[in-house]
């Protein structure tokens, strides 16, 4: 048991995971600023051997560092589908959480995770290397959208990692990231499948499904995981369902599976 594990309160520890996550919402979701400890190394629920350094502020954050997951049926799915194991595509990785989390069930496992975020790149980076996984994780800072180019990047609130992406219009603050496709990336490298793709995005995973438009018409992408930020989208121009229609367009079933978060599968 790891030093973050002993730490954590005890309602912290209970089984079974949903009670967890109710009592973290009720006891300890405003009272985190005790244990910083635990932001220092939290271990995974569902990739013991793994931990991260978080940062304090961050709701999701205190998430992974007093329970162990965030998004817990997201999490549930993606670790499931790694124990079988191949290639996971992290669109908005962030600190890293859910390509170490694919990467350690297995060490053929291999992501390629895009984080345009010049202040989550380095903490990513720092995780990465802290549990001896860069040879399975190819990390590049640059965003991903509909075509290649450069669009604004919101950074977001310092004290939240996860707030910030792309924009259509430059106000105080943003900065210029380049921009790629998913088709770009991977339609003409061979035959490769994706067997998972992840977008958070905070808005612009509609953007990240129609670029790779190829890809997902010749079935290359075999389970994808993508959100709607509503808000997020309307300041984009873009309109709720646009991403379901091409992915049912494309041969894809679609289950709901948390607020606002959509699973797809062949």
């Amino acid at each position: 048991m790891t030093l973050a594990t002993q730490n954590r309160p005890w309602w912290m520890k209970i089984r079974p995971l949903w009670l967890r996550e109710k009592l973290f919402w009720k006891l300890y979701s405003k009272h985190t600023a005790t244990f910083n400890n635990l932001f220092e190394k939290a271990t995974l629920e569902f990739a013991p051997q793994i931990s991260l350094k978080l940062m304090p502020t961050d709701i999701g954050h205190k998430q992974i560092a007093f329970l162990g997951f965030t998004e817990l049926s997201l999490s549930l799915r993606i670790a499931q589908l790694a124990k079988a194991g191949g290639l996971m595509v992290d669109v908005g990785a962030n600190y890293g959480y859910y390509s170490c989390l694919w990467a350690a069930h297995h060490p053929q496992n291999r992501v390629i995770t895009f984080e345009a975020s010049p202040r989550n790149f380095s903490a990513l980076k720092h995780n990465l290397v802290n549990n001896e996984l860069e040879s399975q994780v190819d990390v590049r800072q640059v965003a991903v959208g509909k075509e290649r180019g450069s669009l604004p990047f919101t950074l977001g609130p310092e004290e939240q990692s996860g707030w910030g992406g792309l924009s259509v219009e430059w106000d105080k603050g943003e900065i210029e990231v380049c921009v790629v496709s998913l088709d770009e990336v991977f339609f003409n490298s061979g035959d490769e499948r994706i067997d998972v793709l992840k977008i958070d995005t905070e808005g612009a995973d509609t953007w990240v499904l129609q670029g790779a438009k190829q890809l997902l018409q010749c079935k290359r992408i075999n389970h994808i995981f993508f959100e709607e930020n509503i808000g997020r989208m309307s300041a984009l121009g873009l309109k709720p369902k646009e991403a379901q229609s091409l992915l049912q367009d494309c041969g894809y079933r679609l289950e709901p599976i948390g607020n606002d978060e959509w699973y797809a599968s062949l």
